[in-house]
């Protein structure tokens, strides 16, 4: 797995907006790598505005992280959608200089799809794990997002 991910969005930090992530989540150091047929990627900073008191990033930040790329993998498919709702497994604390997330569909219905989430570290380390079930509002042309940097992935594949 590439380790430059700081540098990564040091080196384009309108990476969000110009991916046309909502502005929350690029205040709050989401930003999209990726969105395609077959997954979304995101990476997020850790510093001291998404840590809580222990050093360690708040677990609603996780959540909104994985909830954030979650939506991005379905608009690749054409489907804008809301959280119905989730489950979240915390495996470790989340800590380090980032987090990278790849959320992948696993069911895309005309009313319903479900996605799997995987946060990981910067050691590769999995924190989290969830699934995500989405209600879809409307079909949409698909958005999808090429990777800028190729050589930034998820993991080993």
């Amino acid at each position: 797995m590439a380790r430059d991910g700081k540098l990564y969005v040091r080196d384009d930090p309108r990476l969000g907006r110009i991916r046309g992530l909502d502005p929350w989540a690029v205040e709050n150091g989401i930003h999209l790598i990726r969105a395609q047929e077959d997954a979304a990627e995101g990476v997020m900073m850790i510093d001291g505005t998404n840590t809580q008191q222990y050093g360690t990033v708040h677990g609603g930040m996780l959540v909104a992280f994985a909830d954030t790329i979650a939506g991005h993998s379905l608009a690749a498919r054409g489907k804008m959608c809301v959280t119905q709702g989730s489950t979240v497994n915390f495996l470790r604390p989340a800590s380090g200089a980032y987090l990278f997330c790849r959320a992948t569909p696993q069911k895309v219905g005309r009313r319903i799809c479900v996605v799997y989430v995987e946060q990981r570290n910067d050691a590769d380390e999995l924190v989290t794990t969830a699934l995500f079930t989405f209600a879809v509002v409307k079909e949409i042309t698909p958005i999808v997002a090429e990777p800028k940097h190729p050589s930034l992935t998820f993991g080993a594949e």
